[in-house]
C-alpha cells in the first residue's frame, strides 16, 4: 500500500491520502501481488525500506511521502552498478531514503531517467529499466497529489468567487488559514477570516506584515490551485474583529496588480514554485525575465528559486551572491521614466549569446544604487538560455 500525505505545520489542514491495492496493481502489474510467489519475492525483499519524498524547495515545511513497497524496485536497489558522471538531469524536488535493516540509511535525488544520483559521491545509481519507469511514476504521482494546478485567473476566479470561503496553506511553513474573497477583478482581494486566521497569517510573515510574495495552495471548491500571495494589509476593509484592517492580495496565472497590465514577476515566479514548475517557467524565460527573476529571488531570499534562475552560473558563484542575501533588506528595479515596466530587451532571435543590464536600488545599511549586467548564453537556437554571470560595472 501507498501512503501519501502533505504535512502541515502544527496539523493545520493536514491530508491524508491512501493509495489502494487496486492503484498499486495498476502502476505494479508484474509484480503480482496476490500471487504466492509474489509474497516470497516480498518476504526476501524486506531488508530495504524506501521512502520518496516531494518538497517544493529543501527548506520548505510542507512536504509529502510515500512508502514504496514494490519487490521490481526493492530487488533493483539491492543489486545495482554504480558510474561517474559529470552532468545529470534530476528532478529538482525528490528524495529518495534508502533504510536498510541494521539502521543504515543514504538519501539519493532522483534523475529524470530514473536511476538515483548520488551528490556526494557524484555517483549515478542505475537500476533496471523497469524500476527505473516505476520511480518515474510514482514521482509523477506524488508531485501530482503535492502541488497545485495551474489555473489561469479566469477559470481561479469562478472556483473562488466573491464572498466564498477557502483556505490557504503556505508552502514554506506549511500553515495553513482561512480567507474570504471581498473584491478584486485583477487578481482576488482577500481577508483573514477571523483573528486566529489572521494570527496564522502573520506567523507565516515572520511576526510583520510584508509585501514578499509567498508559493501557496489555495484549497476552493474542492480544488488545489496553485497562487501566490503577498502579506501586507492595505486598502478597503469588510470583516470585523479579525485584527486585519484592510486585504491582501491572492495572484493566480495570469492575473496582474492594480498598477500594471502585465502579470507581477515575482508573483507568477511563486505561482509556478506552487504548481511544481518552475523549472518549465524558466527554461521559457527570456534573458530579461531571466534577469529580473534573478533580482526578485534576491529581494524574497530565495536560494532556491535563486539556483534555478542561475542554472548554468558556477557553483562559487551562486554562492557568493546567496551570502549577499541576508544583508539585503531590499532590492527593486529601476524602471524607465514614463514606464510601467522596466522595459524589454531586443535580442536577435538566432544570437547565442545575449547581455542584460539592469538599474537596481538596494537597501542594505543604507540606500544604494547599483547596474547588474547579466550574461546569458544558450547551446542552440531552440535551446533555453542560460544565466553564466551576473557581473557589477558600478563596483557595488
Amino acid at each position: 500500500m501507498k501512503q501519501h500525505h502533505h504535512r502541515s505545520h502544527k496539523g493545520h489542514n493536514a491530508i491524508v491520502i491512501v493509495i489502494s491495492f487496486l492503484l498499486a496493481a495498476l502502476l505494479f502489474p508484474n509484480d503480482a501481488y496476490g500471487s504466492n510467489e509474489a509474497a516470497a519475492r516480498r518476504s526476501a525483499a524486506q531488508p530495504l525500506k524506501v521512502i520518496m519524498t516531494v518538497r517544493a524547495d529543501p527548506n520548505a515545511q510542507l512536504e509529502s511521502h510515500l512508502s514504496i513497497n514494490s519487490p521490481i524496485i526493492t530487488r533493483a536497489l539491492q543489486k545495482v552498478r554504480q558510474e561517474r558522471v559529470d552532468q545529470v538531469v534530476l528532478y529538482p524536488d525528490i528524495e529518495i531514503l534508502i533504510m536498510q535493516q541494521q539502521g543504515q540509511q543514504k538519501v539519493y535525488r532522483l534523475e529524470k531517467q530514473g536511476n538515483l544520483w548520488d551528490e556526494t559521491m557524484h555517483q549515478r545509481i542505475i537500476v533496471t529499466t523497469e524500476a527505473a519507469h516505476q520511480l518515474r511514476r510514482l514521482a509523477e504521482l506524488l508531485r501530482e497529489q503535492y502541488y497545485g494546478r495551474l489555473i489561469d485567473w479566469n477559470s481561479a476566479r469562478e472556483l473562488a468567487p466573491r464572498k466564498s470561503i477557502f483556505s490557504i496553506t503556505d508552502i514554506a511553513s506549511g500553515k495553513s488559514f482561512r480567507v474570504q474573497r471581498r473584491a478584486g477583478s485583477d487578481h482576488a482581494d482577500v481577508q483573514p477570516l477571523t483573528k486566529e486566521d489572521s494570527h496564522i497569517m502573520k506567523e507565516i510573515y515572520g511576526g510583520e506584515w510584508s509585501w514578499n510574495r509567498k508559493a501557496v495552495l489555495v484549497h476552493a471548491n474542492g480544488q488545489w490551485i496553485a497562487a501566490s500571495m503577498n502579506g501586507m494589509p492595505h486598502g478597503g476593509d469588510g470583516i470585523p474583529d479579525n485584527d486585519f484592517s484592510g486585504h491582501f492580495c491572492v495572484h493566480f496565472l495570469g492575473s496582474t496588480t492594480h498598477k500594471s497590465d502585465e502579470p507581477d514577476i515575482a508573483h507568477h515566479l511563486m505561482i509556478h514554485k506552487a504548481a511544481g514548475e518552475v523549472r518549465q517557467y524558466l527554461d521559457n524565460a527570456s534573458p530579461t525575465l531571466l534577469a529580473a527573476s534573478f533580482v526578485e529571488a534576491l529581494d524574497h531570499d530565495e536560494p532556491y528559486l535563486l539556483a534555478q534562475i542561475a542554472v548554468g552560473m558556477p557553483p562559487d558563484k551562486i554562492a557568493g551572491w546567496n551570502d549577499q542575501m541576508p544583508a539585503i533588506r531590499s532590492i527593486r528595479i529601476d524602471k524607465p521614466r514614463k514606464s510601467k515596466s522596466f522595459g524589454v530587451e531586443t535580442i536577435d532571435a538566432n544570437a547565442l549569446n545575449a547581455q542584460v543590464r539592469l538599474q537596481v536600488t538596494l537597501m542594505r545599511q543604507s540606500e544604494q544604487r547599483a547596474s547588474y549586467l547579466f550574461h546569458f548564453t544558450r547551446r542552440t537556437t531552440q535551446s533555453r538560455w542560460e544565466l553564466v554571470d551576473v557581473t557589477t560595472p558600478t563596483g557595488q
